[in-house]
Parts: C-alpha cells; structure tokens; sequence
C-alpha cells in the first residue's frame, strides 16, 4: 500500500505553498462504539488496528471556487451526488484509509476543505501520506497497546513527543464521543505535505487546546 502512495505521487505536482492545517485521524473502534455508519456493520480489518483519515482542513477557507450546485449539495448532506472524478487507484487508497468514503466523505472533505487546498489528486494523496506516517508511528502502537482501556490524554501528548519531537504532543486536540477516545486532530505547518517529516509539520504548527482528557480507546 506504501508503494502505491509513492508511486502516485511521482506523478503529481507537489503543493508548494506554505499553510497551517489540521489533520483530523480517527480510531475507528471507538467510532463503530458510538455512531452507527454503515461502514461499521462489515469493518475492514485495516481500520480496526490503523489511525484512518477523516480530513485535511486548512486553516481559516471553506468551499473554495466551487460551484453553487455542489455546496448546495454538501450542506444537504447529498454527498454522494456531488461530482467528483478520481483514479481508479487513488479510489482504492481512499477506501482502505477512509472509511468514510464508501459513504461519499471524501468528496464532502473535497468540497469544504480539499478545495482550498490544492486539486483533488494532490489534497488525498497529501492526506493519505500523512495518515501512513502517523501508523508507523509509536503513536498507533500506543493505541493497540491499550485498546479497551480508558487513558487520559496527556500520556498520549507525550508519546507524540517521544515520537516527533518535544512539544509535538501539544499540537494535538482530542475528541471523545460517550466515553470513547473516536479522534485527533493534529496542527500541521508547513508545504510539501506528502515530502515533508511529519514531525516537521507538527513542530512548525501553533499548539492546540487539549480537548477531552480522558477516554477508552475501542478494539
């Protein structure tokens, strides 16, 4: 799956200005305890033990330059009919680490956010790339190390500074839903995304507010 990202993005141009982001991840478990998805009814095993992708969200711009029949149909939640052409290999990354695609998220997260960010190619593979990182990362080791306990929030912080840096872990919110851990959204600066260290990204970004400070994380 690694190679197929790198092999994508050889043939993209790479998004080279600079901007401030949020990287939204989500541990599937805990939303499949919460939110009944259809996506959760036959889970891919792939998103039971990986960080997934919710969203790429540059800071401060929303629905850039798009047309006024596709907003319409974000915010009626008509995602699936909002026009969207991908690669066929592109599509299969998306629907290994984001689930939510099966459902059309991904070309909501398009519409709102990839918009203002670069072309469609470029916003997921950036998205996915980072997603990549973040699961080779002692961070996801953490989190399938603990699955089904409850942790305060702080002890991961510090496993994102052992992992990419001191201060790392203070660019990151925690989202809970009922008592479970379902996301991160991690502050991001920076260009290149998709060439760039993730701990770079992270370091260069403002820090977050903490966010929920405790909760379980699912199996």
């Amino acid at each position: 799956m690694r190679g197929l990202i790198a092999a994508l993005l050889l043939g993209v141009s790479l998004f080279a200005k600079e901007i401030t982001a949020i990287l939204a991840v989500q541990w599937y478990p805990s939303v499949c305890k919460v939110e009944r998805y259809r996506e959760c009814r036959r889970p891919l095993p792939f998103w039971m033990e990986n960080f997934t992708l919710h969203g790429l969200w540059p800071k401060g711009k929303e629905y850039c330059k798009v047309s006024a029949r596709a907003k319409i149909l974000d915010k009626r939640g008509h995602w699936e009919k909002i026009p969207l052409k991908l690669s066929p290999e592109l599509l299969e990354l998306l629907y290994t680490y984001m689930p939510g695609s099966f459902s059309g998220l991904h070309k909501h997260e398009w519409v709102k956010h990839g918009s203002c960010y670069a072309d469609p190619e470029i916003y997921f593979l950036d998205s996915i790339a980072l997603v990549a990182q973040l699961n080779d990362s002692p961070v996801r080791d953490f989190f399938l190390e603990h699955r089904g306990k409850i942790v305060q929030t702080y002890k991961i912080r510090k496993v994102f500074d052992k992992a990419f840096g001191k201060g790392a872990g203070r660019r990151v919110k925690f989202v809970c839903k009922d008592g479970y851990l379902t996301e991160m959204r991690i502050n991001l600066r920076g260009s290149n995304f998709s060439q760039t260290p993730l701990a770079q990204l992270i370091l260069q970004a403002p820090k977050a507010p903490r966010g929920c400070k405790r909760g379980r994380i699912g199996r």
